[in-house]
């Protein structure tokens, strides 16, 4: 089973690798070492020719580079490679004590190596599957394998899946909350083959709980033909299950395969007896898209007293947990996570030109000031497939 460094391992053998380099620097300077190449060296010190290859590349770092990372560890001999030559040079003249600190580095070396438990060779695997696990760029690569493997199996992709809400506090009859919800997709590709596309709008938790379909009134869903793709696609919307409405986007009329913009807007009212504590809004990956961005909109009456944060997490789990508690599906690989300020002056996106259009005519469209509305936002490059990404909201 390999061991996972954690960024102390990783502190700790940057110290060693630092110790290391500093220490046979002065090596290098001696007479049996100096101005000679690795092959030379083998045949005077009765050296192997990779050890003294591998030292010799210390040469080769510049006077005025940074101080070597933890990779210094594994590009070296190992332990009983530097002893023999450190050994071969004091055999070939130079004084002992003139190496004393080299071999304590060698020490040093070894006894981070053994307190890990690992060889080398272990710790160079290791170090690998650290850094797969936390370089950005190694993390989109492999975000971006998943999309072009999910894109081919469903036969669905979209360049921009993107959601936004604003959420304001009612005095409607029976309802205390009041939403208007915008979904849609930019660059939508569809196989004939394929599956309609879904345009569900997001899920909302209070308490832990998932707000019910009697504690809603949602008005239909509309297409934002101005946002749309001619011809237009329309909305299909199907009772499944005698309960719940899907809405189903229809792209009969567009040529298979060729992208689509389609986007929906959709009026809510929720009846949420004392909130509580913990809220959250989610929106789910449906489907592979190469860019995500959700935002959310709250009243500034909300947004006093509320602190809110992203989060991203597997799609769909039965396990028993809080949706603002699911710490057995968190995604170690999170969204960025923005504050937008107050209106929709911050709407805007290199990812998709009419985002800051698209926030406005949300508002407008149900005559809402955006000026009274503090937006968050939660974004993310190629996604995981199923996944969710949420906003939560804690009280102050």
């Amino acid at each position: 089973m390999p061991i996972i460094l954690t960024e102390r391992s990783i502190r700790d053998a940057e110290a060693v690798a630092r110790r290391l380099q500093v220490a046979l620097a002065p090596v290098l300077t001696l007479p049996a070492v100096e101005g000679k190449r690795a092959a030379t060296l083998v045949s005077e010190l009765g050296v192997g020719r990779m050890t003294c290859q591998r030292i010799m590349s210390l040469t080769k770092i510049p006077a005025d580079a940074e101080s070597p990372g933890a990779e210094l560890l594994v590009d070296l001999p190992g332990v009983g490679g530097l002893r023999e030559f450190l050994d071969a040079v004091v055999e070939a003249g130079a004084a002992r004590s003139s190496l004393t600190e080299a071999f304590a580095a060698v020490d040093a070396f070894e006894a981070y190596l053994r307190d890990l438990g690992l060889s080398q060779t272990g710790f160079a695997s290791a170090l690998s599957l650290f850094h797969d696990t936390t370089d950005e760029d190694r993390l989109r690569d492999r975000r971006a394998k998943l999309f072009e493997a999910t894109s081919a199996i469903t036969g669905q992709a979209a360049d921009l899946t993107t959601s936004m809400m604003a959420i304001r506090p009612s005095s409607h009859g029976a309802f205390n909350y009041e939403q208007i919800a915008v979904r849609g997709y930019a660059g939508m590709r569809a196989r004939g083959s394929a599956m309609p596309i879904r345009l569900p709008m997001n899920m909302a938790f209070s308490d832990f709980r998932n707000v019910t379909s009697e504690e809603a009134a949602r008005e239909p869903q509309k297409l934002i033909e101005a946002f749309c793709t001619r011809p237009l696609p329309s909305i299909d919307a199907r009772t499944i299950k005698s309960r719940h409405l899907a809405h189903i986007i229809n792209p009969e009329h567009i040529p298979a395969g060729e992208p689509f913009d389609c986007f929906a807007i959709q009026h809510n009212q929720w009846n949420v007896d004392e909130p509580g504590d913990h809220k959250a809004i989610w929106l789910y990956v449906d489907y592979p898209t190469r860019h995500c961005i959700f935002d959310m909109y709250l009243h500034r009456s909300m947004e006093a007293h509320l602190k809110v944060h992203g989060d991203s997490h597997l799609w769909g789990t039965s396990l028993l947990a809080p949706p603002e508690d699911l710490w057995m599906t968190r995604f170690a690989d999170q969204m960025r996570f923005s504050e937008l300020g107050p209106g929709t002056a911050g709407a805007g996106s290199a990812i998709y030109g009419r985002h800051a259009e698209l926030a406005a005519h949300m508002f407008d469209d149900q005559g809402w000031n955006a000026d009274d509305f503090v937006g968050f936002r939660c974004e993310m490059e190629l996604p995981v497939w199923r996944s969710g990404l949420s906003l939560v909201m804690t009280s102050r």
